[in-house]
């Protein structure tokens, strides 16, 4: 009987220590994502790789996620806001919109809890982060990356080519082109004819003919994916080569089933596409042998997940510290974070459209 009493006593001793590991909750991860509005499928395809990241790169049951719908409007975001801060969460990621972020970044603020932005790219919202305090970060590309990618390609490739800068008047048109000219300029590769024209037209007949009359060899377009599309045909009337150079608004022309084919050798600025990356390999594969669509949007979210698996850590003022330090290794290439909380790592480079898809251009075939 006393040796029963002693194992009864040995057993109590030590249940608050078993108890406190098989109750241990997992570390819960807040996701931000327009789940209910016209962007709902790419938030169900973002949240597919967030969880195959999880279950890839961690431990079973050690992380949880709470997915919450914004709305990708101020209102809706307001309410996922308040239960991220009622949920205990260690982070909170995601966001498409930066009104929802926004909304976050003040009711998270005073218990420190890091943000991660991984889609918006609003200059707004980091002016803000920096006059706010706000402990938020962007993982999203700036709006600058495209014309400072579009500079270090073209700039060798148009050195001693004469060419044009054309935008149809938009704010996202005229942005890109004046940053590019900026960077073009500074390096004395002035351009040798600038123009707008009017969007959505038919025919660019007359934008065409005064491109002739320039001498231009090669133009620098900010406009929509059909209007470059129209131009490209029209400017077949040219002879020789001629370079067409267009931001990543051209990524939806693979998908377009309507109108002419696209002239090969039609360029472009914007990310590689996840199967072109030797990075995404094993991905690819596990997708396909989960019988999973390889949407970009599954790459994105894996791509999330894995900052902030490598970030997070056991208290948010040490999240806070591996995010202003830490070079954080992703499928979908590197990113670092600046003392602005901002990406520094521009994974944009120079396409060729081949006929049927966009596929970067090698350096050796710049020219």
């Amino acid at each position: 009987m006393s040796r029963l009493l002693s194992i009864i006593a040995s057993l109590l001793i030590a249940l608050p220590a078993l108890v406190g590991v098989a109750i241990a909750e997992p570390v819960r991860i807040g996701v931000s994502l327009p789940l209910g509005s016209s962007s709902a499928k790419l938030s169900e395809q973002y949240l597919v790789g967030m969880r195959l990241a999880i279950h890839n790169e961690s431990q079973p049951g050690q992380f949880e996620l709470l997915p919450m719908d914004d709305g990708c409007d101020r209102e809706i975001g307001a309410l996922a806001a308040e239960d991220f801060a009622e949920s205990n969460v260690a982070m909170v990621t995601g966001y498409f919109c930066s009104e929802p972020a926004e909304i976050s970044a003040t009711y998270l603020k005073e218990g420190g809890i890091p943000i991660i932005v991984t889609e918006a790219r609003s200059v707004r919202l980091m002016i803000d982060r920096k006059k706010e305090e706000w402990n938020l970060w962007r993982m999203a590309p700036g709006d600058d990356f495209p014309a400072e990618a579009a500079f270090i390609a073209l700039s060798k490739r148009w050195q001693n080519i004469p060419y044009a800068l054309l935008d149809d008047g938009t704010i996202y048109g005229r942005t890109l082109v004046d940053e590019f000219r900026a960077r073009m300029e500074e390096a004395n590769l002035k351009p040798q004819f600038v123009d707008n024209f009017r969007a959505a037209q038919s025919t660019q007949a007359s934008l065409i003919r005064r491109l002739r009359n320039s001498g231009v060899q090669a133009a620098f377009i900010g406009a929509s994916a059909d209007d470059i599309s129209i131009i490209s045909h029209n400017i077949a009337e040219l002879s020789g080569k001629f370079d067409i150079v267009g931001g990543e608004v051209m990524n939806i022309l693979p998908y377009q089933i309507d109108g002419k084919p696209l002239p090969k050798g039609l360029l472009a600025i914007m990310e590689p596409e996840p199967d072109q990356l030797a990075s995404t390999k094993n991905l690819r594969e596990q997708l396909a042998s989960e019988n999973i669509d390889p949407e970009p949007f599954v790459f994105k979210g894996y791509a999330a997940m894995q900052v902030v698996l490598q970030a997070i850590k056991d208290t948010p003022e040490n999240t806070t510290k591996a995010l202003q330090s830490q070079t954080f290794n992703t499928v979908l290439g590197d990113v670092k974070f600046n003392a602005d909380g901002i990406n520094t790592r521009n994974h944009f480079v120079l396409q060729r459209w081949n006929g049927k898809r966009f596929e970067p251009v090698k350096p050796a075939n710049d020219n």
